[in-house]
């Protein structure tokens, strides 16, 4: 979706992401007769900047050829043109708006952003999602007071166009919150009948093998086992303002920490990411919150370790495995998180 020559745009500055530690499983990589946990500091880096161009426009563009060839190619004929249904579109069917983080860390923060640029309220910007989304992003868009209209088809009527790439709004997105009025009113809207001290856990993929072991060492200190998805909307979010400490597995049902209110009791995020799937993601997001992080690496498999010193390929195949992690990097973790507050 090309914005065109004369467009605006939106300038996203450089981000400047601190040194961390993580913690590692007990091995004798650290001693050949004493096993312990290595803690390793995760470097600083200057994550770049750049720009969004958007333009407005008196009619949305119709799908590019290429798409409209591949629904042929699928048997699927020509969608009938919808009216849009609102003042101003904008076209969200990119990036993967089905995906809870991508749509309430990419889409949202955009379009509130969008909508203070074109001086308008942003519930008269439609997002355009695809016929197939889930219905937990429709109950977030009404949650964050986004107007949606869901198809797959052409759209008739006047909207803003941008060009976007899935990591370039990382540096602004939280401000972009900060500006509306939307971290207070969810502050203001929090609920209160939620745990303090939280273990958000994952079911299916990327989930832990001895998540028995881990409930043994943190119920005692008063967390609660919670798995995102069987909460409503407002209580996910929610979380990230009632929680005064958190233990979290990788995963998107850490995205509502970007809503975090800089009044919000969580200080401190640990954060357990698997050998598989090493990123940064929340690591810097949670110094664009004011929350401290530490991260716990899980146990390293066999299998792992060849391609993880293939330097000329991403190390991507085995980012959703069921991996194991180790109580005591876990426990150190959890003694970092005290000794910060």
């Amino acid at each position: 979706m090309n914005p065109g020559p004369d467009s605006d745009r939106i300038e996203v500055s450089p981000f400047k992401m601190a040194p961390n530690r993580l913690i590692t499983a007990r091995s004798h990589l650290i001693d050949r007769v004493v096993a312990d946990c290595e803690v390793i500091t995760l470097p600083g880096r200057d994550v770049p900047g750049g720009d969004i161009p958007y333009r407005c426009v008196e009619r949305m563009p119709t799908p590019a050829r290429r798409a409209r060839l591949r629904d042929r190619l699928r048997g699927r004929g020509p969608k009938r043109p919808v009216p849009l249904d609102g003042m101003m579109g904008m076209d969200c069917r990119i990036l993967s708006p089905e995906n809870w983080s991508h749509f309430l860390n990419i889409h949202a923060p955009l379009a509130i952003e969008l909508a203070r640029r074109l001086d308008m309220p942003v519930a008269r910007l439609t997002l355009i999602l695809p016929e197939a989304i889930p219905g937990y992003i429709l109950r977030a868009a009404a949650y964050l007071g986004l107007r949606v209209q869901v198809t797959d088809a052409p759209v008739l009527g006047p909207g803003v166009l941008y060009e976007l790439s899935g990591n370039l709004i990382r540096p602004d997105r939280r401000d972009w919150l900060l500006r509306s009025d939307l971290i207070e009113r969810l502050w203001r809207d929090r609920p209160q009948d939620l745990p303090q001290r939280v273990f958000l856990a994952r079911r299916k993929t990327r989930n832990l093998s001895n998540q028995a072991e881990i409930e043994a060492l943190l119920t005692p200190r008063g967390f609660v086992t919670i798995y995102p998805e069987d909460l409503p909307v407002a209580d996910q979010i929610g979380l990230f303002n009632r929680a005064e400490a958190m233990v979290a597995v990788h995963g998107a049902g850490l995205a509502p920490l970007l809503f975090r209110h800089p009044d919000s009791p969580l200080r401190h995020l640990v954060e357990i990411l698997p050998c598989g799937h090493m990123t940064d993601m929340f690591r810097m997001m949670a110094q664009q919150v004011d929350c401290g992080w530490t991260g716990v690496r899980g146990r390293i498999k066999p299998e792992y370790i060849q391609p993880a010193y293939d330097l000329d390929r991403m190390f991507t195949e085995f980012s959703l495995d069921k991996f194991e992690v180790d109580p005591v990097s876990l426990e150190r973790a959890l003694e970092v998180g005290q000794n910060d507050a």
